[in-house]
């Protein structure tokens, strides 16, 4: 599941920005300066503060995200401690909370809101108050804390969340992304020394091992996966963070990041990617199709944000507290499908046994469509001599090609017939044929103003199909 998901993240990542190289061969004194903001508190030995011309927080790199990320993101303390301020109304009371001294508190906001390019919060007699951009900022942070405190069960700290720092979290990220601390290493431009020791340090204070000797070096343990996903999906709200105060000043940032199953393939996802892209055209939306599994572990692991087809509720592994929301959007019915003017097409009285005489196309184990093949074909007579076995595929271009092209059959849902009438439905009755399609995301999922816009338009183009 490991590779898997490790191929997921490959397939909606940015190629382009990926194969970037990672700037190296710094003086004494820059390497002096890294050093130094290596230091607990200080954000980490990525979130360094040298000459090298900043990046604005909504950068966002594709697979070599945590290669870069980290020399841009603010020191974590000083994220909670903007979150404090807010709770609190005062920087004083912020610092104190939080064990950080005034002007270092200061100092980590103003460096935010000169990223953000403009205040977070109002001052006045009364103290701090949130701007409205203040309150989008803080908002998704709040969600990100959340999901960073589900990291403690993983570990014996129950205030893990509170000691991790970011050059730990990107460390843990990228081993496990790679398969362990040199080809990380690599990728990232740094020595496998420095990844180790960042590592090292989070099983201190996780106290619990994140890597094990394997046969080609050190690979990560079960509690060091989901500690990166929790890591990951942190990340993600933090970056979304900065990604929503620029689209308050209309340049709308970020991801829109859809896994799709196949019953939403045909008409459902396209028809609504066009009329959002107009709306948005700073934004690239990521399609990913693949099994359930696979496209579910994404969402787990912060790949994808939301995964539209066919509802299932069925349990993940790994999921630790981060549950499921199912949110149905229409009812579906699978049908036998074929091509026009097939031999069947037009009978009225179709039997099994008539099906049995045609070859068919299947998706793999575990689609719902495979699941009403099975059932039905477990009854009745075998099929006659001479007829092939099955295609197993779930290529939609492949299967609609199969069918055109041949007197193969195949189990469709109607969403899924191609509009220029090249299909159509056999009469004949399948057993448990109702499909409920919908939308599957994490619990406490906070959609961004594009996310939301696209689901929005998503609720618009099933009416408008009529596939209710």
């Amino acid at each position: 599941m490991l590779a898997r998901s490790a191929r997921l993240r490959r397939s909606i990542s940015s190629p382009s920005v990926a194969s970037r190289p990672v700037p190296n061969g710094r003086s004494a004194m820059e390497e002096r300066r890294c050093k130094r903001s290596s230091e607990p508190g200080a954000g980490g030995a990525l979130a360094e503060t040298t000459g090298r011309r900043q990046q604005d927080l909504t950068a966002w790199p594709g697979e070599g995200r945590a290669v870069v990320i980290a020399e841009y993101y603010p020191n974590l303390r000083h994220m909670a401690g903007i979150v404090a301020i807010a709770d609190t109304g005062s920087m004083s009371e912020a610092a104190v909370r939080l064990n950080l001294s005034q002007p270092a508190l200061a100092q980590g906001l103003a460096k935010v809101e000169r990223q953000m390019k403009g205040a977070l919060f109002r001052r006045d007699a009364r103290g701090m108050r949130l701007s409205e951009a203040g309150e989008i900022f803080v908002a998704r942070l709040r969600r990100g804390f959340d999901i960073l405190r589900q990291a403690s069960p993983v570990t014996k700290r129950s205030n893990l969340h509170q000691l991790v720092t970011m050059n730990q979290m990107l460390s843990l990220i990228a081993a496990v992304d790679h398969g362990g601390f040199r080809p990380a290493a690599a990728r990232m431009g740094r020595a496998p020394s420095s990844l180790s020791r960042a590592c090292r340090d989070l099983a201190d204070q996780a106290g619990t091992p994140l890597f094990e000797v394997g046969p080609i070096g050190f690979r990560p343990t079960p509690q060091a996966e989901e500690l990166a996903r929790v890591f990951r999906l942190t990340l993600n709200e933090i970056h979304q963070a900065a990604a929503d105060v620029r689209g308050l000043q209309g340049d709308y940032a970020g991801r829109l990041a859809v896994g799709c199953l196949p019953l939403a393939q045909a008409v459902i996802l396209p028809e609504t990617l066009n009329r959002f892209a107009p709306e948005f055209p700073g934004i690239t939306p990521q399609v990913v199709g693949g099994r359930y599994a696979d496209l579910v572990q994404g969402l787990l692991n912060g790949d994808l944000d939301v995964l539209i087809g066919a509802l299932r509720h069925e349990a993940m592994p790994g999921a630790l507290n981060c549950g499921l929301a199912h949110v149905p959007l229409f009812s579906d019915r699978l049908v036998v499908a074929a091509r026009m003017g097939h031999p069947l097409a037009g009978k009225t009285a179709v039997t099994l046994e008539n099906l049995k005489e045609f070859p068919w196309v299947v998706p793999g184990s575990g689609a719902p469509a495979r699941g009403c093949y099975d059932q039905l074909f477990q009854s009745g007579a075998a099929a006659p001599r001479g007829v092939p076995r099955p295609i197993e595929t779930e290529v939609q271009g492949v299967v609609g090609g199969l069918l055109r092209s041949s007197d193969r059959l195949a189990i469709l849902a109607r969403s899924q017939f191609p509009r220029d009438g090249s299909l159509q439905p056999i009469s004949f009755d399948l057993p448990d044929s109702q499909r409920e399609i919908g939308l599957t995301y994490i619990e406490g999922w906070l959609p961004s103003v594009p996310q939301a816009r696209f689901l929005s338009l998503l609720g618009d183009v099933v009416a408008d199909t009529a596939v209710v």
